[in-house]
């Protein structure tokens, strides 16, 4: 099964929308799946989470690396449930006292913000963005089980047997 179709499996029931950001121009887009192109193309992934809150219907956007094939839905579930009990703009989830800038919840309502940062050449770094506006962190145990959870898959030796 390719990775995104286990993703958007996983991800089906505990969201109303998904979006894609940098979907490739030509590929088939998975049904009930919503596309947007960057904003601010060259600008990597906080360009495709500008786009996805000026997309967005929810005031809330959870953002996942679509090289992470081993989302767990029990960690995205807890997550969301402190985001909604304690909100901030962004709450990124944090293991081993490394943030992880793409398994995080942002407020829609600071793309105003992140719009204006990069239109004015701040960092395309993800997290270089944080300190500007209200960020918590989800800690996390540095376990196994939330190691895999944040992989990311670039090269076939990056792959984890289960």
């Amino acid at each position: 099964m390719p990775i995104i179709s286990r993703t958007i499996n996983l991800l089906r029931p505990l969201f109303s929308e998904i979006i894609l950001a940098g979907w490739p121009a030509g590929d088939d887009v998975p049904a009930a799946v919503v596309t947007v192109n960057d904003n601010f193309p060259g600008l990597g992934p906080l360009a495709g989470i500008e786009a996805a809150m000026k997309a967005a219907s929810s005031p809330m956007l959870f953002v996942f690396g679509g090289d992470m094939p081993w989302l767990s839905e029990e960690l995205i579930r807890a997550q969301a449930d402190n985001y909604l009990r304690n909100p901030a703009d962004i709450l990124a989830a944090r293991t081993g006292g490394l943030a992880e800038p793409l398994h995080t919840v942002y407020r829609c309502s600071i793309h105003e913000q992140l719009a204006q940062y990069l239109s004015e050449g701040g960092s395309p770094a993800v997290i270089d963005f944080f300190p500007g506006v209200e960020t918590r962190y989800y800690d996390l145990p540095h376990t196994s089980k939330t190691l895999r959870a944040f992989t990311n898959i670039n090269r076939p030796e990056d792959i984890i047997p289960e």
